[in-house]
């Protein structure tokens, strides 16, 4: 039952981060970080707007704001009220499905202000029996699982109110009960294993630097764009499990060996976002959990691509084991990296949504965003979708240029398709 007077509480340690993010690289919709959908069927709007009134109600997180700054963040969860979700017509338009996609780019590159709201919804109208929704969230108040719980708990929603008997999953804990259960695990202890791991894996780490202009301008975020084609993506996916190890690790260990054709270097890190669902209490929870990790393997350029992606198999393993630990308390190098931060190279791979599903009428299928904006200075990320993956590059193109960035995705695409061909290539011939 949602508590029906305001609250005022700690903001989590990875909370207080993004807050300083936010002033600093949120300006491009860097932090935005959306739930959108296609809804084919009689969609009634009002019925949409009280399914999407229920979610709200159900997740303290979305009804958040903040106020303060620094030592004095605070965050406010406001009581259940209606949730505003403005209504665009496109019927009109001569190819509404074209705008709609411009009108989402705007959507999504434009800056979600958390002092007043962390939640922006708008629905599209394209077709007498064609909607797009985006339920567009301040990273603040969620993260890529999160926005999977509350896609569930709308079909749910919109389910019920079809007169259907799906009941929404049950929450287990709210987000201001993690974050007290975070600070508490911290101050007692209890994530003291999980530092000396990081002690362990980072120790003596230097950060490869990367091809950056000579005379770097104003930040700002560009993107490079390749494709995987499902049959590499499926042959790519065969090698890793028939090695015990996993998609991700396969793809992680392709991104290595882009990145030390690039460097030259050997021992490499990539941070990548875990999800930090380990405890049952969070697996339904709405809120921003997910944890920034350092994933650091050493590779042998003159090795087989199957000895790195054991190597990378480990680190995977290591990281999912001890994502606990908020980023900016992880034991990483300092000033002796010449400027270089451990999460300026990023890698991401989006984990492959329930494409569609039926409520009542209505079929509703999920999109994959690509147009959000990236506060990292290199990010590779992995959209996985029906014909394979997109392959996005964002850079920072006042660092890199986008000659770099185009030569950069080609590598990493032709090396993936040449694994996917003859894994038994050694790691410095495949790009």
């Amino acid at each position: 039952m949602a508590n029906s007077e305001e609250r005022e509480m700690e903001p989590s340690v990875g909370q207080r981060l993004l807050w300083f993010l936010d002033r600093y690289r949120g300006q491009d919709g860097a932090l935005n970080c959306p739930m959108m959908c296609r809804i084919r069927g009689p969609l009634d709007p009002s019925v949409l707007g009280t399914a999407l009134d229920r979610v709200y109600a159900r997740h303290d997180a979305l009804r958040t704001v903040f106020s303060g700054g620094g030592r004095n963040l605070r965050q406010i969860v406001r009581p259940p009220h209606p949730l505003e979700v403005r209504q665009v017509d496109l019927r009109g338009e001569a190819d509404a499905e074209s705008v709609v996609r411009s009108r989402i780019a705007e959507e999504l590159a434009t800056r979600i202000d958390a002092a007043s709201s962390a939640v922006r919804c708008t629905l599209w109208r394209v077709a007498d029996d064609a909607h797009v929704l985006c339920v567009n969230m301040h990273h603040l108040v969620t993260d890529s699982w999160s926005c999977g719980v509350v896609f569930q708990d709308l079909c749910a929603e919109l389910d019920r109110l079809s007169g259907g008997a799906k009941e929404p999953v049950e929450v287990g804990w709210q987000f201001g009960e993690f974050a007290d259960w975070q600070r508490n695990a911290l101050d007692n202890g209890e994530l003291k294993g999980q530092l000396a791991y990081w002690e362990q894996e980072l120790r003596d780490l230097h950060l490869p630097a990367l091809p950056s202009r000579a005379d770097p301008g104003p930040r700002r975020t560009a993107r490079v764009r390749g494709e995987l084609s499902a049959a590499t993506v499926a042959s790519l996916r065969s090698l890793a499990v028939g090695r015990g190890s996993s998609l991700f690790a396969a793809m992680l260990t392709l991104y290595y060996a882009t990145l030390h054709r690039t460097t030259g270097r050997s021992d490499l890190a990539v941070a990548s976002l875990y999800a930090n669902r380990l405890r049952p209490q969070t697996r339904r929870t709405v809120g921003f959990l997910a944890n920034m990790v350092v994933l650091r393997t050493r590779i042998t350029p003159s090795a087989p691509v199957t000895e790195a992606l054991r190597a990378t198999h480990a680190t995977v393993v290591g990281g999912f084991l001890n994502q606990g630990i908020p980023y900016q308390l992880l034991p990483l190098p300092g000033s002796g990296n010449d400027g270089a931060r451990a999460d300026d190279i990023v890698f991401q791979m989006l984990a492959e949504p329930v494409y569609s599903i039926t409520v009542g009428d209505l079929d509703i299928e999920v999109l994959v965003p690509d147009g959000v904006g990236s506060r990292f200075e290199l990010e590779l990320v992995l959209v996985p979708h029906s014909a394979g993956f997109h392959v996005l590059l964002f850079y920072n193109e006042g660092r890199f240029t986008p000659a770099f960035a185009q030569e950069f995705v080609e590598r990493f695409v032709a090396a993936s398709e040449l694994v996917a061909q003859k894994a038994d290539l050694p790691v410095n011939r495949i790009c």
